[in-house]
């Protein structure tokens, strides 16, 4: 049986280049067999979106833990355009 690898047909199906081989076997054992080359590009992907998926995880697990900072810095600051006052000084109960 005449196995086929590589093979250029023109525009009338003429033959331009062939590659083949002969096989005499089982055919299950004939077919396309993947390389590392032939998959790089999706295993890449899947990797990439593995990482970025991680990544995701660890921000989500880390704004839990922490909570959002800016927020809690906003409430620490002191405004300047507002005058301070001796109560906004002396209350002890200014953060609740």
């Amino acid at each position: 049986m005449k196995v086929y690898k590589k093979i250029i047909l023109d525009k009338n199906n003429k033959v331009i280049y062939e590659d083949s081989y002969e096989y005499e076997g089982v055919w299950s054992y004939l077919g396309i067999h993947y390389d590392f080359k032939s998959t790089r590009g999706a295993k890449a992907m899947e990797k990439k979106a593995k990482r970025e998926k991680k990544l995701a995880e660890r921000r989500a697990k880390r704004q839990a833990k922490f909570g959002n900072k800016k927020d809690e810095e906003n409430l620490n600051k002191i405004k300047v355009d507002e005058p301070l006052s001796l109560d906004f000084i002396t209350n002890p109960n200014k953060d609740k």
